[in-house]
């Protein structure tokens, strides 16, 4: 029998990561990491050297999968067939300051993260940096300090005290898995810890992004 999460448990994540202390374009961040890792697990590429970018457009199956993966408020693509679903996508990270409250329309795939991370490049400490000569564009995840995340990522005022707390991991993880039988991944039914250690291996999170960018994983 299919197991899921409760609409009441995602609800109350949702809420948490709307006010936590990340900018919105976190979410852009992790399709990325999400986009290179299905990237990397691409048939036609399995006997060729792991590509370390990812190629952005709506022809990129890696990283239009990662989009939905992420940001599909309805499971698969019924709003291709219901026109009265004018933002089917969400951005739940700080999506509560976001002027738009995280809600995304059906142009997000063409001209969403790959704009957002476009403009990061004139920034300092980018944590995405676009690969030259590429066409369609490409871009390669820098490996940034903790410092420097926390810098880009997370939302501060005075005194760079964080307004709110980090996103929790396990909320981050509920989001991730709102569509999942859960049976099809894990045996048993989850905890929230389980639910947090799969998330990171699937989005490719490492030691230095968890511990800078989330709360840990013992707190909710």
């Amino acid at each position: 029998m299919p197991l899921f999460l409760s609409n009441q448990a995602l609800k109350e994540s949702v809420e948490r990561l709307s006010t936590a202390a990340a900018v919105t374009s976190f979410s852009d961040y992790l399709i990325f990491k999400r986009a290179l890792i299905n990237t990397q697990n691409t048939p036609t590429l399995k006997n060729m050297s792991k590509q370390d970018f990812v190629v952005t457009g709506t022809k990129s199956q890696p990283f239009i999968q990662a989009i939905k993966e992420f940001t599909l408020r309805i499971p698969g693509d019924e709003f291709q067939t219901n026109p009265k679903i004018q933002n089917p996508y969400y951005m739940p990270f700080g999506s509560g300051r976001d002027k738009t409250l995280g809600y995304r329309t059906r142009k997000f795939p063409s001209n969403g993260s790959s704009d957002t991370v476009s403009r990061w490049q004139s920034r300092p400490s980018r944590p995405i940096e676009l690969v030259p000569d590429t066409s369609p564009k490409a871009y390669k995840i820098v490996s940034l300090t903790a410092n420097e995340l926390s810098e880009f990522f997370l939302l501060k005022g005075e005194k760079k005290i964080l307004v709110g707390k980090k996103p929790s991991i396990i909320d981050a993880a509920v989001w991730w898995f709102r569509f999942t039988d859960l049976e099809s991944v894990f045996t048993a039914e989850p905890s929230g810890e389980q639910l947090a250690e799969q998330f990171i291996g699937d989005i490719g999170i490492n030691d230095v992004e968890l511990s800078a960018l989330f709360l840990p994983i013992i707190n909710k």
